[in-house]
């Protein structure tokens, strides 16, 4: 027969394995749900940051004429700060530096038309064709005095009033931040959707994001500057 001593010493041998064995187990499982959480919550934080980044383009836009070169440089410095890495600087020129370097970073990821796309909502064609005029030599729907304007379009079926509003919506790649759970969370969303862009977002590794915007033209729409 063995010893109590012996016996007692067994068991704890056991007990310590069996220890080691469950952690490395909840470590297995956690790993995963951890990294996704972490994932999920960039995605949240790049998904705000997309939608001030919109709003920030359609201001721009309304601005000028609803330039899409324009917004697209107001789109890349709201989402400037995605692209920001911390690194030792020299004070106020380091850090300007860094924000130089992220907008650069932004810029060349907007645009990309495989990463970025900038959709204009409203004003239409139609309501080109309903609204245009030639003012001062350039075509465009007038913006001047609209509470006095009872202008109305046939083909658009808008007052001009509504043909004065900038709508953009933008589809933004935002690339997966974490190892392991990237090509899963890819790999899972890529069967619930057959939308070309974002099969192409999934095949680079990355997530689309949507924002959306609506704001009042402060300049006259312009056909050219749209790419309409």
């Amino acid at each position: 027969m063995r010893s109590p001593s012996r016996h007692f010493v067994s068991a704890r041998r056991t007990a310590g394995a069996a220890t080691v064995e469950f952690y490395l187990v909840a470590l297995l499982a956690m790993l995963p749900l951890t990294l996704a959480i972490l994932e999920l919550g960039a995605l949240f934080v790049a998904h705000h940051s997309l939608k001030h980044a919109t709003f920030l383009a359609a201001r721009a836009g309304a601005l000028h004429h609803g330039d899409v070169g324009t917004m697209r440089r107001y789109l890349a410095k709201g989402l400037a700060p995605l692209f920001t890495q911390d690194r030792p600087g020299d004070g106020g020129a380091g850090l300007t530096i860094l924000g130089i370097e992220a907008y650069g970073r932004a810029l060349a990821e907007v645009l990309r038309p495989d990463l970025t796309r900038i959709e204009i909502l409203n004003p239409t064609r139609m309501s080109f064709e309903d609204f245009e005029r030639l003012q001062g030599g350039v075509r465009q729907i007038p913006n001047d005095n609209l509470r006095y304007r009872r202008e109305s379009g046939p083909r658009s079926e808008q007052t001009i009033q509504e043909a004065n509003l900038l709508s953009i919506r933008v589809h933004y790649c935002r690339r997966l931040i974490f190892p392991l759970i990237d090509r899963l969370i890819t790999t899972t969303l890529r069967q619930l959707t057959l939308d070309t862009f974002a099969q192409g977002c999934y095949a680079r590794n990355r997530v689309p994001l949507g924002g959306h915007a609506l704001v009042q033209m402060h300049s006259a729409p312009r056909r050219d500057r749209m790419g309409l």
